[in-house]
């Protein structure tokens, strides 16, 4: 089940991180504090984009969301606790429409995320999800760590997240 995000999910969330999105998030933040992420990513949803948190048995297993850095160009991030597994998929789903909306409705040229280079569990949701790797940016991290950009950009990647009858339609025609 999916659900607009709140402050008290994101919370929950991110008291109860994975290790490695813990890892991931914190090399690109200038503390390591919990509660300060949590009022930093609801206020930057809240007033710059949308997200959804994926329920778990009755609790906030996962976040995802997408936020305008500057117009036309949106990030993408997601990060859950243990539980997050059981939810991916159905991230992934939702990511492609939204990324699909962006690109289509709410006219984005480019979507972005950055994640650890040695991180391929991301990587593999990313790509599923319609993320290209672009490049590998060194030393991006605050410890220095390698990260990876995926992009999504629109009229090269905006088929790939059509839903698949509207792809089938197009290709009937």
């Amino acid at each position: 089940m999916l659900t607009d995000i709140t402050y008290n999910d994101l919370e929950f969330i991110i008291m109860n991180m994975r290790e490695r999105d813990k890892a991931e998030i914190y090399a690109l933040r200038p503390h390591d504090n919990p509660l300060q992420l949590a009022m930093e990513a609801h206020a930057q949803i809240r007033n710059l984009g949308r997200g959804q948190v994926a329920w778990w048995k009755g609790k906030p297993a996962a976040a995802l969301a997408f936020t305008e850095d500057w117009p036309g160009v949106w990030s993408i991030w997601m990060f859950g606790t243990d539980d997050f597994k059981n939810v991916a998929i159905e991230l992934v789903r939702w990511a492609r429409k939204e990324a699909n909306e962006i690109l289509k409705v709410c006219k984005g040229h480019r979507i972005h995320c950055d994640s650890k280079s040695d991180y391929e569990e991301a990587h593999k949701l990313i790509e599923a999800a319609g993320g290209k790797r672009e490049f590998t940016m060194r030393r991006y991290g605050k410890d220095g760590e390698d990260f990876t950009r995926f992009i999504w950009l629109r009229e090269e990647d905006s088929a790939i997240l059509e839903p698949h009858f509207v792809r089938a339609d197009k290709s009937a025609a």
